[in-house]
């Protein structure tokens, strides 16, 4: 009998091993907050090198740039795709593309992480220059 319990606890750390890590978001309770990154209403350009996005629906989410991400603050539009999966919703965590356009100036390319969804106290506690 003792024999058989050595030989099965391997076999379980094995099993366990194998078995899908809970999302951190969803082990503390609260899914992985996302928006539709072809529904994005607004944006400001933060302190270097965050980026502030409010999407459809009123959820303000920051984005940071993972390099130096020129003409950010003076674009005059944004576009956003999604680098993780094959759909337009972007989570937490997760790399996206951003085509910076400015007026009378060719667009650029540049790469950000979305880091997390603000509370509405941390929207309204953003200075209103940075608050999409």
């Amino acid at each position: 009998m003792i024999r058989l319990a050595a030989l099965s606890f391997p076999l379980l750390m094995m099993v366990a091993a194998c078995a899908p890590a809970p999302d951190m978001d969803r082990a503390a309770g609260s899914e992985r907050a996302c928006f539709m990154s072809d529904r994005v209403v607004n944006f400001r350009a933060g302190q270097s090198p965050s980026l502030y996005v409010k999407a459809l629906g009123g959820d303000v989410f920051e984005l940071q740039s993972t390099g130096y991400c020129r003409d950010l603050d003076s674009s005059s539009s944004l576009g956003f795709t999604p680098l993780a999966g094959s759909s337009e919703r972007t989570c937490v965590g997760d790399p996206i593309d951003i085509n910076v356009s400015v007026a009378g100036a060719s667009s650029n390319r540049c790469r950000a992480r979305v880091v997390r969804k603000l509370t509405e106290e941390e929207v309204a506690a953003l200075p209103s220059r940075y608050r999409p």
